[in-house]
């Protein structure tokens, strides 16, 4: 009996001794990936087929064209200097010629339409019975009769208003520097009498609608409205940029004919007000001379130059026009026609291939990325996250390194000038493709507060990148095979306790 006391207390002391653990879940770590970008920045995309556009070799090109016109010729203006008073008018009648000539030197008439204009005639000291006829050989009527005035109001000044006839024969080739006028007495009277005298003023200044003949330095000038034309960058391209060449391209329509000589000037302004001009000249620093139109159409004529141009696109301006544009006519002796219809019309275009040297400034994506987190997930980062990053993959298929930007939100509307509208940013350079062809991968560290954003419903992302000042000219092309590929995701390590 003593025995079983005794087992039973030593039993009971080896019960007491024991401890009992409360059992314990399993845990492990899970790696979380979480895509956020996956995007190819091709060049082309720069391409709004405006102002940026590719050309044949598939670089691409800052263009803007415009054009400018002169008005409708409408009128010549012409003015004669004749003024005779007292011409005896004899009784066997008389032939004569008077100077008829453009007082101002620039237009002389071989054939004319007239649309506007007067002349004054007085016959004085008329004998009685005596019926004068004037003829005027080079002034005809629309039915191609010449003019003729009569003495049937003596003594008063009579305005003939010329409207409708023309001067000269038509096609003629020969310049008219005098009238002939012929007088004609009835009835006939003894030779030697003195039957009037004869005033006659043709000072006003005559218009002239079709024409034929010679101008010398007689000015056209071009339109102001029209030649304005604007230049649109993307992505703020113009701040980032300074172009190194540029050719322009200039094509005349010439309706008139009549040659002439081209002059203008070329005004280039930027965003900032600065602006530029230079001279539309030969390589030899003459000005373009225009050929006349012919009777099969208008002449056509192509000017392309590269002098001086890369100084007004070395501003990246946002306006250019052409200022000060005119055609200056000199004929000589040779002869020319015109109707008031007859236009100039110039076409212009500025390019520059995107051959530039780059300094520094921010280009910002414009649109915004945005991604969703599962709830799973967000929970897992909130409550078990152990660490975490931000792992890129960057491609630059360009020939210079760039410096890549990522801004994170939990809200829209990133601006990445303002920092209180997005979380936090974070950054990453990328070489050029001459460095390293393939992708680069960059790790970038998350703290807590940046591991927080993405414990959101919705994560927001904005990308902008700058390019590396080069120092010297670099040429970008647009083709397929030009771009930037950044891969991202957030990589995250979280403790994982396995409930019963």
């Amino acid at each position: 009996m003593k025995k079983i006391y005794l087992m039973l207390i030593i039993a009971l002391i080896l019960l007491t001794a024991c401890e009992v653990k409360k059992p314990t879940m399993p845990t492990w770590f899970m790696d979380l990936n979480i895509p956020i970008i996956n995007e190819r920045y091709y060049v082309s995309d720069l391409v709004d087929s405006v102002n940026i556009v590719v050309d044949e070799n598939e670089v691409l090109t800052v263009t803007t064209s415009g054009e400018a016109t002169t008005n409708e010729f409408g009128t010549l203006p012409f003015t004669p200097d004749v003024n005779v008073e007292g011409l005896p008018i004899w009784s066997t009648g008389l032939d004569l010629t008077i100077p008829f000539e453009d007082q101002n030197g620039k237009v002389g008439v071989a054939y004319a339409e007239i649309a506007e204009g007067i002349f004054k005639s007085r016959f004085n000291n008329l004998q009685s019975g005596v019926e004068i006829t004037l003829t005027f050989y080079d002034l005809y009527l629309p039915n191609n009769q010449n003019l003729v005035l009569t003495s049937n109001n003596p003594g008063n000044w009579v305005t003939t208003n010329l409207e409708g006839l023309h001067l000269g024969v038509a096609n003629s080739d020969q310049v008219i520097n005098q009238i002939h006028l012929s007088f004609q007495i009835t009835p006939s009277l003894p030779s030697g009498m003195q039957v009037a005298t004869f005033d006659f003023q043709a000072n006003e200044t005559i218009q002239f609608g079709e024409f034929r003949g010679t101008l010398n330095n007689y000015p056209i000038g071009l339109e102001d409205s029209g030649s304005l034309v604007n230049i649109d960058y993307p992505y703020g391209l113009d701040q980032a940029i300074n172009l190194e060449d540029a050719y322009l391209q200039i094509t005349l329509q010439n309706y008139l004919g009549f040659g002439s000589v081209f002059s203008g000037q070329l005004k280039a302004t930027n965003s900032s007000g600065q602006s530029r001009i230079i001279d539309i000249l030969d390589e030899y620093g003459n000005n373009y001379q225009i050929e006349p139109a012919t009777e099969e159409g208008p002449r056509i004529v192509e000017i392309q130059f590269g002098h001086n141009v890369a100084q007004l696109l070395q501003i990246m301006p946002t306006t250019i026009q052409v200022i000060d544009g005119q055609f200056l006519i000199s004929s000589g002796t040779n002869i020319g026609s015109l109707r008031p219809t007859d236009t100039m019309l110039l076409f212009y275009t500025v390019s520059a291939p995107l051959t530039f040297t780059l300094h520094a400034h921010e280009i910002t994506i414009a649109e915004e990325q945005e991604f969703s987190i599962p709830e799973e997930n967000r929970e897992r980062i909130r409550k078990n996250l152990v660490n975490a990053s931000l792992n890129l993959e960057l491609k630059n298929k360009l020939p210079i390194g760039a410096s890549a930007k990522l801004f994170f939100s939990t809200t829209p509307s990133i601006d990445t000038n303002n920092p209180s509208t997005y979380n936090f940013m974070k950054e990453a350079a990328i070489y050029s493709a001459n460095l390293q062809p393939d992708f680069q991968n960059v790790n970038l560290t998350l703290n807590k507060d940046e591991l927080n954003v993405f414990t959101s419903e919705q994560v927001f992302m904005r990308f902008a990148f700058s390019f590396e000042e080069t120092g010297t000219p670099v040429t970008i092309h647009a083709s397929t095979m030009d771009y930037i590929h950044i891969k991202g995701m957030m990589s995250a390590r979280v403790l994982i306790e396995k409930e019963d």
